[in-house]
């Protein structure tokens, strides 16, 4: 199975051309789904959103998203409390956290964006413990053997290089890493940094033999830098190629150099715990 992992697209304050040459990308890739960690839009406005939803029309493969902080309304506070998602859910999805088990994986998406946190910064996102509860809930009902991946928006691990702004992790992101590990997950995807990135994060839970030995195994954190957004952060755009068979994952970051899209990086693994 191949996946197509985009994010942080910022229609309105992103390159048209760009948009265009991106969708050409993706359709000579032939992905079987695409996931979008969230920031469709810059201010969360009905204009932008008409103009998220016209792209994603034009995609060649089913759609899985969750919302960023950027999809909530930052001008129209009336709405933003009222009903934050209200665009989003008209243009993009109904549902803020989907769930979908198809062809050997089941993908979990979970909303960190918050109409407003204390503190200033209500950009920052949080997962809360009800949601981890939910999530156990949702995997339950899927195959044992299917591969478990979970969206956010907000990372869950800091990247090994040094940033071009300091920004904070999800809240709760050491609970939620445990809850995954627990629960079998093995890979999340995210953004937000606007970064390309891959991080294994090592948690042992119950047993280390025998039928829990799975439990042991890393979980793959892949960031994805922004899309087409003119808001760099010292990263090019680029998006990542997911394939998942035979027992692994492969990750491929299709970076735009200027002229053409190009892949930076490669690397290859059996899927954790397997």
């Amino acid at each position: 199975m191949r996946l197509i992992h985009l994010s942080d697209l910022h229609f309105g304050h992103h390159d048209a051309d760009l948009a265009d040459s991106l969708l050409a990308d993706i359709q000579r890739n032939a992905p079987d789904l695409i996931v979008v960690s969230g920031d469709f839009t810059q201010v969360g406005s009905r204009a932008e959103f008409e103009v998220a939803q016209a792209f994603l029309e034009t995609l060649p493969a089913p759609v899985f998203a969750v919302p960023g902080n950027h999809d909530v309304p930052a001008r129209n506070l009336a709405l933003r409390f009222a009903d934050p998602y209200r665009h989003y859910r008209r243009h993009i999805a109904q549902d803020l956290e989907p769930f979908l088990e198809t062809q050997g994986i089941a993908i979990a998406g979970l909303k960190t964006s918050r109409r407003f946190r204390l503190g200033l910064n209500w950009a920052h996102g949080s997962i809360s413990a009800h949601q981890l509860e939910a999530l156990e809930t949702r995997f339950a009902g899927s195959a044992p053997e299917s591969l478990r991946i979970v969206v956010a928006h907000h990372p869950l691990l800091q990247p090994d290089v040094a940033m071009a702004r300091p920004m904070r992790l999800v809240r709760r992101a050491d609970e939620a890493l445990a809850c995954f590990a627990r629960l079998g997950v093995r890979l999340v995807l995210s953004g937000h940094f606007h970064m390309s990135y891959v991080r294994e994060h090592h948690v042992v839970t119950g047993e280390t033999e025998g039928p829990l030995q799975a439990a042991a195994g890393p979980i793959i954190v892949l960031q994805a830098a922004s899309a087409i957004s003119t808001r760099l952060r010292d990263h090019a755009n680029a998006y990542n190629l997911v394939d998942i068979a035979e027992g692994l994952i492969s990750v491929t970051v299709r970076e735009w150099q200027g002229k053409d899209w190009t892949s930076r990086t490669h690397a290859a693994g059996p899927i954790p715990g397997r």
